[in-house]
């Protein structure tokens, strides 16, 4: 099996810091210019985002959220700004918040952090800006504080997503209904569903699901050698990374596990094969499919072709440091037309020309994305031409954590 060896310098914990300096500059970054906002009346005018809240019935459940996390002078307050991504209560209601009653038995830190991750303090942003108009998104800070930067006392930000493409606009992945209600002290976007901030690292995520194992054993295995940020375990488990990162559930490693044992096998045999070379290298592949995660640690597979798979599961995009996985790529933001590629961490040692990266195509159904698919350079065994084979599809989309998003894949990619 021939696979692009992604190199152990290829993250550096120089690099890596690199990178985590740039995202939190992003995270904390002055606003970006907006749309210059045009009141459509007198009422307008005079009304603040919280008289709104207060006097709108369709509002309620919002009112008794914001009232139970004590902002809503904060959102009255005519001398301050925001863009306010607002659930009405249906919106509540689609989200499995049923009654005023269960957000006043919620926590209160539950329905501060719903509350202050809808609130992005300091612009007034419409879905007509321009800069939404980008891939992948536009990252803005809201009001949930998550932290401090490691070392000092800048606090960090919990972002939210916007982004656009032809008539639809989200915030993360929930679609915005009605956009650019302007008000006294900034402008409302009022959103589908309850944008909710996401509550675990990537790394607690993915460790803890019972069906992506072997991913956390080719993560181990990829990181052999490796020290402190050089890992990718250690990216996955720090706070202030970005990443988008594609993870092949269980089945995805065992197929991939079961035709590299079974050509490992009939690689030693000679040709032409028997009925029993293949019948024994069937027996073989079964045994390392049932061997579970601890095939990645053998020696059927290097540690520089585990490492070289896994780089290629991450996003990346191309900074001074080189190629940082520095980008949160919701399903919504992937490209509609076959034949876009995203470039990955592999891209650090191979030019863009040469490994053009994971190909992607998103199916929308509405505003949703109802089939996310991913193809990668090469297919084992190999059937044609570079991105000729099946394409893995994303089973389980977007799920959220506090330093990236991830999206489960039926089938492992391989770089080359």
């Amino acid at each position: 099996m021939k696979l692009n060896h992604f190199k152990n310098h290829a993250i550096t914990k120089v690099s890596l810091l690199l990178a985590m300096v740039i995202l939190v500059a992003s995270c904390n970054k002055t606003l970006p210019d907006a749309t210059p906002i045009i009141y459509p009346d007198a009422n307008a005018v005079n009304t603040s985002l919280g008289e709104v809240i207060s006097t709108d019935p369709s509002y309620s459940f919002y009112k008794a959220a914001v009232t139970r996390a004590g902002m809503l002078p904060l959102l009255s307050d005519s001398s301050k700004i925001f863009t306010l991504l607002l659930p009405n209560n249906d919106a509540f209601i689609a989200s499995g918040i049923p009654s005023e009653a269960v957000i006043g038995a919620l926590p209160i830190a539950s329905v501060a952090g719903i509350v202050q991750y809808s609130i992005i303090p300091g612009e007034q942003f419409l879905s007509t800006d321009t800069s939404l108009n980008k891939f992948p998104n536009l990252q803005l800070p809201t009001s949930l504080t998550i932290g401090v930067l490691p070392g000092t006392t800048i606090p960090l930000k919990m972002s939210v997503f916007l982004s656009k493409r032809s008539n639809s606009f989200w915030a993360n992945t929930i679609p915005v209904l009605s956009p650019d209600h302007k008000y006294k002290n900034g402008v409302i976007h009022l959103v589908g569903g309850i944008v909710a901030p996401p509550s675990k690292l990537l790394k607690d995520a993915i460790y803890t699901d019972p069906n992506l194992s072997y991913f956390k054993a080719a993560i181990a295995r990829a990181d052999s050698g490796a020290t402190g940020l050089g890992k990718l375990d250690s990216l996955l488990g720090y706070g202030v990374t970005n990443m988008t990162i594609l993870v092949p559930n269980d089945a995805a490693f065992q197929t991939l596990i079961f035709g590299l044992a079974f050509q490992s096998y009939l690689s030693r045999r000679p040709t032409p094969y028997t009925a029993t070379d293949t019948s024994n290298a069937t027996a073989t592949a079964n045994g390392a499919v049932a061997a579970g995660p601890i095939f990645l640690s053998t020696n059927n597979v290097t540690t520089a072709q585990v490492k070289g798979i896994m780089a290629y599961h991450f996003l990346a995009t191309n900074t001074p440091a080189g190629y940082q996985p520095n980008i949160r790529v919701f399903s919504n933001n992937f490209a509609t037309t076959p034949g876009v590629f995203y470039t990955t961490l592999v891209n650090t040692s191979v030019p863009p020309t040469l490994q053009p990266g994971v190909m992607a195509q998103a199916t929308f159904t509405g505003p949703f994305v109802s089939n996310l698919q991913f193809t990668g350079v090469h297919t084992f065994p190999p059937t044609g031409p570079p991105y000729a084979g099946p394409a893995a599809t994303a089973i389980s989309k977007d799920n959220f954590a506090v330093n990236g998003v991830y999206h489960v894949i039926d089938k492992v990619l391989l770089p080359q």
